[in-house]
């Protein structure tokens, strides 16, 4: 079964995710680097820092081939991603950020050191 859910809120990254039958949708308002957001509240990485799968400062990438384009983006220490300067709480929010549309950043962003997407990492935990 597939569910495609698409939300559009200014100002928030939307992400969606299956467990099971259930479908979980969080919401969060992006902060800026510092926020009150940004220092209390874990980011989807956390659990993949915390099994020292991530390192905070270490370097994510997402290569777009065809359009030419490579993006980075940074870990911070409680689990946020860094784009362009800006926190992002999960990695589809910054994903869409580097797109400008919807995508799924847990299949997106890689660790620079080895390749591995991220999403394989979170099956893990």
């Amino acid at each position: 079964m597939s569910v495609i859910i698409r939300i559009n809120i200014p100002g928030a990254t939307v992400e969606t995710r299956t467990v099971g039958s259930d479908v979980h949708i969080d919401i969060s308002q992006e902060g800026e680097v510092g926020s009150p957001a940004t220092q209390t509240t874990p980011g989807g990485l956390a659990p993949m820092i915390e099994s020292g799968d991530l390192k905070a400062g270490e370097v994510l990438f997402w290569s777009r081939p065809r359009l030419g384009v490579r993006h980075e983006a940074t870990v911070l220490p409680n689990g946020w991603l860094s784009f362009e300067g800006k926190p992002y709480r999960t990695p589809s929010g910054a994903a869409v950020a580097a797109a400008g549309s919807q995508a799924d950043g847990w299949t997106a962003w890689r660790r620079e050191r080895d390749g591995v997407i991220i999403g394989s990492l979170r099956r893990a935990h």
